[in-house]
Formats: structure tokens, C-alpha cells, sequence
């Protein structure tokens, strides 16, 4: 028994190496990815695996979590912004401003993320969406 239990594990190394990014896993395979690359916050990883987890609720996980360090990245910024003002040597102030630029890149880095993730929840809606609407309901002639 121990020894198939390492033929799977091992058989699932292999495929998620080969197969991961093509879309042949099961979708709980890719949820499971999507989860320890957002625990990981390897938000690339999570967009790449959240494509074939198709999975609406993970998009939207993803996009509060993103939502969420915008706003940390924001508040950095503006202390950022609130130390320039005060009057700094010339080594301090180019610290600053090289933390800022920093700050406004990961911040456009997260609306990137966001956006992606944000189309894919849309995506992943449709494909939950059945293809027409059920017409009522079902009656059933009485005999």
C-alpha cells in the first residue's frame, strides 16, 4: 500500500510538471495550486493556475486579497509623500523618491493583477452560466 500511495504522488509530480500549465488536471488540482500561490502571494502563479481552476470565487478571493494590499501600498505611499515634504538632507529626499517610484510601481503591478483577475471571475461566470434559462415550472399532467 505505501507503495502505490508513492506511485500516485509520484505520478502527480510528473503530471503537474508536464501537464500543470495545459489545462489536463482535474480543477481541484488547479484550486489547490491557485490556494498555495495566493498563501505564497505569487500572484502571477495564481493567474496562470486560476485560468484552468475556472472557479469565480478564487477570482474574487484574489482580487479582495489584491484590493487589500492596494490599499496597504496606498497608505505607504501617502507616508511616503508626507516625509518628502518635511525638509530632508539630499541623500534622505532621493531615498524617499526612490521608495515612492517603488510604491507607484507595485501599485501598478496590483491593477494589473486585479484586472486579470477580475476578467477571469468574468470568464469563469459564463462557464457556471448554464447555455438558456430554465423555461418554469415543470408541470406535470395530472392522469
Amino acid at each position: 500500500m505505501l507503495g502505490l500511495g508513492l506511485l500516485v504522488r509520484l505520478g502527480r509530480q510528473v503530471l503537474a510538471g508536464t501537464g500543470g500549465g495545459l489545462g489536463v488536471l482535474p480543477v481541484g488540482f488547479y484550486r489547490h495550486l491557485v490556494l498555495a500561490a495566493l498563501e505564497a502571494e505569487d500572484f502571477p502563479g495564481a493567474l496562470r493556475h486560476l485560468k484552468w481552476a475556472a472557479d469565480p470565487l478564487l477570482a474574487q478571493i484574489m482580487v479582495f486579497r489584491l484590493r487589500l494590499l492596494s490599499a496597504q501600498h496606498r497608505r505607504q505611499s501617502e507616508a511616503v509623500q508626507d516625509l518628502l515634504r518635511s525638509e530632508l538632507t539630499a541623500a534622505r529626499r532621493e531615498h524617499y523618491e526612490t521608495l515612492l517610484s517603488e510604491e507607484a510601481r507595485a501599485l501598478e503591478l496590483l491593477r494589473d493583477y486585479e484586472v486579470r483577475a477580475l476578467d477571469l471571475a468574468a470568464a469563469g461566470r459564463e462557464i457556471l452560466r448554464p447555455a438558456r434559462s430554465w423555461p418554469g415550472p415543470l408541470t406535470v399532467p395530472w392522469p
